[in-house]
């Protein structure tokens, strides 16, 4: 079954409709259609019958390059265009086919969106509203709850470490405890903070025990037995 997967993109994307002048020229038409179909910016065009005869996709950084983009092009479509409209698209909707054992992420790049497959995902962290997907070196930002990006990875190889963080477990070097503070080391070298409200099932998701505890110290100090996940205390400094 088919699902429909929301995108929002970075750059700023215009839908325009021309209706042209009947009493303009064929010709002069045609050319300013080959004109536009030749622009860069512009994604793709179609020939339409209704209320317009035109329609334009443009892609643009922001909305100064497309009111310059309007002002160069103000002299023919004051000569051939009798009327036109432009939308400003908020969200995209892109169909994608369902499958259970082909978990994607769809990912915004220059003429659209690209598929990443979730096995190549490493980390997920939220940035305001949005979710930064790390997968091979590279990172993009997507329109998703943390909850959505949860059930797009599946929770057979990802664990959510806090509230803003969630990791491939493969990714997870070792866990270190100092102090009353769990932090997971992973493969990149970069450091991530467990939840205290997340550690149980941190731990239960490596396949890991804390039923084994050492207090050799004054420092509260856990020893866990790890078949196949190192776990640390960083050394204590001796007086």
């Amino acid at each position: 079954m088919d699902t429909v997967q929301p995108v929002v993109s970075d750059d700023l994307r215009v839908i325009m409709c021309l209706q042209f002048d009947h009493r303009a020229p064929v010709a002069e038409v045609a050319a300013f259609k080959n004109v536009l179909m030749g622009c860069p910016h512009v994604v793709s065009c179609c020939d339409l019958h209704g209320s317009f005869d035109f329609m334009l996709e443009v892609t643009l950084p922001d909305l100064k390059s497309y009111n310059e983009k309007l002002e160069g092009i103000k002299g023919p479509l004051a000569a051939l265009v009798s009327r036109y409209e432009t939308n400003f698209v908020c969200n995209r909707l892109v169909k994608v086919a369902k499958a259970d054992s082909d978990r994607v992420v769809w990912v915004p790049c220059q003429d659209g969106v690209k598929r990443v497959d979730c096995s190549f995902v490493d980390k997920v962290t939220a940035e305001g509203d949005y979710m930064r997907v790390h997968a091979d070196g590279h990172s993009w930002l997507v329109h998703l709850t943390m909850g959505d990006m949860m059930a797009k990875l599946g929770s057979e190889a990802f664990v959510q470490l806090h509230r803003s963080t969630i990791v491939r477990t493969a990714f997870i070097d070792r866990l270190v405890h100092e102090g009353r503070l769990w932090t997971a080391r992973l493969n990149d070298g970069s450091v991530e903070r467990i939840a205290r409200s997340h550690l149980a099932e941190v731990m239960t998701r490596l396949r890991t025990s804390s039923s084994t505890e050492r207090r050799g110290s004054s420092n509260d100090e856990r020893v866990v037995d790890a078949p196949f996940m190192l776990i640390e205390k960083p050394l204590q400094q001796r007086s």
